[in-house]
């Protein structure tokens, strides 16, 4: 076996028992918040004893035949063979499938996430660059100045701030845009999403300020990476010989400096679209946007143990396939990596 293989295969198996001891640790620990059937039955003297045994049984908490409710182990157990089969359960709050449930918000913080992803890495590659390749210049100044000042802000407050700003035409300006700033889509163009005309532009004037929330908040770790990893491989001795023999620094840039100051750049987009299954709690919180991070929210609010099984599960698998994809991506296209 080659060591490529060799290494692939070591990656996969550390994959896999990362992955199991995420969803063992993740049950245990969301069932330790208390006992389900306690936590669904309402707390009224006047609660008839069958509901809580109903309860029970309607979402397998107890045995079927006895009645009585199942150990925390029993219930694990159970939760494994119904995962491998495809079942996630059914959510206490909501009624539904939880599958059924998650995706559909998933496909919400797809949306949301993935455009500021890329608009993310678009924009901070660039200024990272120009940055790097002016370096000490205004234009490195401001770009660095402008990257700090909204990583440092609290991405709850500046959509608070946009929200205020684009709700209503400011300071008397008729030119100055206004944006939806609650829900995915206006509803009363029909609900569920049907992917009518109407729907898509409404889904798209509603994405445009938590989008743009999104980006400015998280643009700065793109473009401050980049621009360190570039300028420590505008020092090395190959670029110093490239200028020696003439080159262009627009060259020197694009041939020599990007290729080996990328690598760095790979794990860190990996992550950040690995952090898109795990939603923008925040901002999809500040405008009620209904996807991954707001689910996780009401479920919390609500005790709901299934969604926040699913939910907890799909975000840690997705960061272990990122980082697993990322460092196949590195052996590829760095070769200082040694393979061990």
């Amino acid at each position: 076996m080659s060591d490529v293989r060799r290494m692939v295969l070591r990656r996969a198996i550390n994959a896999v028992i990362t992955i199991f001891g995420i969803i063992t640790l993740n049950y245990f620990l969301i069932n330790a918040m208390g006992d389900p059937v306690t936590l669904m039955t309402p707390h009224d003297p006047k609660t008839p004893p069958e509901l809580r045994l109903q309860n029970c049984l309607k979402f397998g908490l107890c045995d079927p035949v006895t009645g009585k409710p199942l150990d925390v182990f029993t219930r694990f157990g159970i939760y494994l063979e119904n995962m491998f089969k495809g079942d996630w359960g059914t959510s206490y709050y909501w009624q539904q499938p939880v599958f059924n449930l998650v995706m559909n918000d998933l496909s919400w913080t797809l949306v949301l996430v993935g455009t500021s992803t890329i608009i993310t890495v678009a924009i901070g590659i660039v200024l990272g660059a120009i940055s790097a390749q002016k370096r000490g210049q205004a234009f490195d100044l401001a770009a660095t100045s402008f990257s700090l000042f909204f990583y440092g802000m609290p991405i709850f407050w500046l959509g608070l701030m946009l929200q205020l700003g684009f709700t209503q035409q400011q300071f008397g300006l008729h030119w100055w845009p206004v944006f939806p700033t609650g829900k995915e889509y206006n509803h009363d163009l029909g609900y569920p999403f049907s992917w009518q005309w109407g729907q898509i532009l409404s889904a798209v004037q509603h994405l445009v300020l938590p989008a743009t929330t999104l980006a400015l908040g998280t643009v700065a770790g793109i473009s401050l990476v980049m621009r360190n990893s570039l300028v420590d491989a505008m020092t090395e001795d190959y670029v110093t010989t490239a200028r020696a023999k003439g080159l262009a620094e627009r060259l020197i840039l694009r041939r020599h400096v990007l290729p080996n100051g990328l690598p760095p750049m790979v794990t860190l987009i990996a992550l950040d679209m690995a952090f898109v299954f795990g939603g923008a709690y925040q901002v999809e919180y500040v405008f009620s946007y209904q996807g991954i991070g707001w689910r996780t929210i009401a479920a919390i609010d609500n005790l709901d143990f299934p969604v926040l099984q699913f939910i907890v599960v799909i975000g840690g698998v997705a960061v272990v396939l990122a980082n697993f994809i990322a460092d196949l991506i590195l052996v590829r296209i760095d070769p200082r990596i040694k393979i061990t």
